[in-house]
């Protein structure tokens, strides 16, 4: 076991560390947001399949280009969206098209609505530009056979995470099953007599809500796990232990939160180490610095175990800087981060040398990001109100100094990935 490593370290165990990706199951598109493909997707055709109207307006062929300047062209037909009837285009003749209708033949060239003037000659109506030294290019606001995507294309990759954009994509390719992972269960454990479960009401002034365990069942169904919310223990040690290994049978994750520092009743951490290979404790890292990773094993049986800090602030940053790793692995692939430059608005005091992660406002003037740690209380690891809309951690490099006012850091923009 290695103890109280750089972030830089833990990072790299967990990104090598021997990961088995979980099973792949079939379910309808509808039911896999927030899922992860276990197999990449194909268009089954082009799309469009034929030239399209992007837009309201006059099909031509480009070579009347210089009659529809003079003379005019005579309407022929009128080509509404969605019909079946194809039509072919005459010699000096313009078509009535509209958005989404197929091209007739012999035309190339869509003229706006608003470009044109009709006037009548007779019995026949004519459309002119009304601006004859109007620029057209040919082949303009038509959408071209394949343009949104050719058969066989490759349009979605295994591994890629199912979004409400990835819906819509599946809709359009009217695939109505698709192949992803298995969800993994990820059992959450919160530990401490001073812990009081949501609804729960008590006469005692030093207790704690039971905030972790539903802010990381929260966190773990939005990146597309399961979660498995085990019932609070206190502090006693066999039955920390009983759940222990009742979740270690069942999970494919498990979280621990609190029991981890140097208390006397902090058993978890003991028991951490007697049921899993250890491969780290300890990070050189604020908040968090008590966090621990540990693997069990039995037979091809895996379970990736994170003992992560009580306070919510420090579970929360443990959660999203290692534990999502290992969820994201389960699922066969990697946990993208998001990292933006942002200019400070007021000092960042350094009094400590650990690599920190600090919450922090962030607002965009002028198409520049800014951060700011005023509205931020002090006691970062406790407050869960710290981590509110426009939120990202500005990441303070180990062993940095404080940074002045203007000064330029990176931000860790958790928020917008989740």
């Amino acid at each position: 076991m290695r103890t109280m490593i750089s972030y830089d370290e833990a990072v790299e165990i967990l990104r090598n560390i021997p990961v088995h990706t979980l099973p792949s199951q079939k379910v309808i598109f509808t039911q896999a947001l927030n899922r992860y493909l276990a197999q990449d997707v194909f268009a089954s055709k082009n799309v469009p399949p034929f030239p399209t109207s992007s837009m309201d307006g006059y099909a031509i062929s480009s070579a009347d280009i210089e009659i529809l300047r003079t003379k005019g062209l005579a309407i022929q037909a009128t080509n509404n969206a969605g019909i079946e009837q194809e039509f072919t285009i005459q010699p000096a003749h313009t078509i009535r098209t509209y958005t989404g209708s197929r091209m007739p033949n012999g035309a190339d060239t869509i003229i706006l609505r608003e470009d044109i003037t009709e006037t009548q000659v007779q019995d026949t109506m004519f459309v002119r530009l009304k601006d004859p030294t109007q620029t057209i290019k040919p082949a303009q606001w038509v959408r071209q056979v394949g343009e949104n995507y050719t058969k066989g294309q490759k349009l979605l990759e295994s591994g890629t995470r199912i979004t409400p954009f990835e819906i819509g994509l599946l809709a359009d390719l009217n695939q109505v099953f698709v192949q992803v992972v298995q969800k993994p269960k990820v059992g959450i454990l919160s530990i401490g007599d001073e812990i009081l479960e949501v609804g729960e009401e008590s006469d005692r002034t030093n207790a704690l809500r039971s905030v972790n365990n539903h802010l990381l069942n929260a966190l773990v169904e939005t990146l597309g796990g399961e979660g498995i919310l085990y019932p609070k223990v206190g502090d006693d040690r066999d039955s920390i232990r009983a759940l222990y290994r009742q979740a270690l049978r069942q999970c494919d994750i498990l979280l621990t939160t609190g029991g981890m520092s140097v208390g006397d009743f902090d058993f978890t951490k003991d028991i951490m180490a007697q049921e899993t290979e250890m491969i780290f404790k300890g990070v050189r890292l604020k908040p968090g610095k008590p966090v621990a990773y540990g693997i069990y094993s039995s037979g091809e049986k895996q379970t990736h175990v994170f003992g992560l800090p009580g306070y919510p602030n420090s579970c929360v940053a443990t959660f999203l800087l290692f534990a999502r790793k290992i969820l994201a692995r389960l699922c066969g692939t990697q946990a993208g981060e998001l990292v933006l430059e942002a200019t400070l608005l007021d000092e960042a005091v350094r009094v400590d040398s650990r690599m920190e992660f600090r919450a922090c406002d962030v607002e965009v003037r002028d198409g520049k990001l800014y951060a700011s740690f005023a509205s931020k209380k002090t006691l970062q690891s406790s407050m869960i109100e710290n981590l509110g809309a426009h939120t990202a951690f500005a990441i303070l490099q180990e062993g940095g100094e404080s940074l002045p006012k203007g000064a330029v850091v990176p931000l860790l923009v958790f928020r917008d990935f989740i």
